[in-house]
């Protein structure tokens, strides 16, 4: 395993709470799939009935999904919209009511509150990027749930700031944030941490790959320790230490998920993303930090742990798994 593990998530109560195997009681268990189902949809804003049915309870039928998201909204706690173009399928979301409820759940402390509708005409426009990142999310959830990993419904936190610098280009605001255990030979647990953008071909790919530009400055941008100020001897002897370790062990690794383009689309947009990880800036970067490209469809259909993720930095690298994604010239 490479230099990429890191220190145990401290949210073992989200993972918990969240979890929906058999339980003994099983008015109990609707009790907790409900309440996983506001959570759920705190923390990704939107997803469908089947989205849900697959995050939450994958053991139970979509009719019971659809009978449970009807109950909430007769409580005021959720509402629907029918998705454009989608055959009649519909999207959920909370209502302002339902949101100052899952706000007060402790295990969603750290995720941001989500932006109310507002104009639900231009909201129905503007989801498919997030239902997107859902399926991103239930495309990790699937390979960890057939491999025996270690990652759950609520192992992926959505659009988490790290400011750098002022100013509107210095931040860094990933689509997610993801929290993944590898169970190894020995026993152990590889933790891997990645920051997760999601491209449906909408953005151009010049645009897309200077993304990389900015989380090199997020990783060079060093900071003095508290006790120690600028102009002092110590500051002087190379005292700054790097931003991200207030969050971090080690910096997460960089994963882009495009679809949307068709497989041409895809095989240019990665190009895209290797020619720009070329640049001095980033490949300084990327000789520490691990990246690479899929497309969603090869993750649903092969699982993040198959040969789908093509290394930024290594334009000549066969594709590997998300596991086994390492740094260049390593083994």
């Amino acid at each position: 395993m490479t230099g990429t593990t890191s220190t145990t998530r401290a949210t073992g109560a989200t993972r918990g709470r969240a979890r929906t195997g058999a339980e003994p009681d099983s008015e109990a268990r609707e009790v907790e799939i409900s309440w996983a189902v506001l959570a759920s949809l705190f923390q990704f804003r939107i997803a469908t009935a089947e989205q849900l049915r697959q995050l939450l309870a994958p053991d139970r039928s979509i009719e019971k999904m659809r009978g449970r998201l009807r109950r909430l909204r007769d409580e005021g706690l959720v509402a629907e919209l029918v998705l454009p173009q989608s055959g009649r399928a519909k999207g959920w979301f909370l209502t302002e009511h339902g949101a100052r409820i899952a706000g007060a759940f402790p295990e969603l402390a750290e995720v941001p509150a989500p932006r109310m509708p507002g104009d639900a005409t231009a909201f129905k426009y503007t989801l498919w990027h997030q239902l997107a990142v859902v399926s991103t999310h239930l495309a990790f959830l699937a390979g960890a749930r057939a491999r025996g990993d270690r990652y759950g419904p609520f192992d992926f936190i959505p659009e988490v700031t790290h400011r750098f610098a002022e100013g509107r280009d210095g931040s860094v605001r990933p689509d997610g944030l993801l929290f993944y255990g590898v169970n190894e030979p020995d026993g152990g647990v590889a933790r891997l941490r990645a920051f997760v953008e999601v491209d449906r071909g909408t953005m151009g790919a010049e645009r897309l790959a200077s993304k990389l530009n900015a989380y090199a400055r997020y990783w060079s941008t060093k900071t003095l320790p508290a006790g120690i100020r600028a102009g002092t001897v110590a500051a002087e002897q190379d005292g700054r230490v790097p931003l991200w370790e207030r969050r971090y062990v080690r910096f997460p690794r960089l994963l882009f998920v495009l679809t949307g383009t068709g497989r041409v689309g895809f095989d240019n947009r990665v190009d895209e993303l290797q020619l720009y990880a070329q640049d001095r800036h980033v490949a300084k970067m990327l000789a520490a930090v691990p990246a690479a490209a899929a497309s969603l469809e090869d993750l649903q259909q092969y699982g993040p742990s198959g040969e789908v993720w093509y290394p930024l930095a290594d334009r000549q690298a066969e594709p590997v798994g998300f596991d086994e994604l390492t740094l260049p010239g390593a083994g």
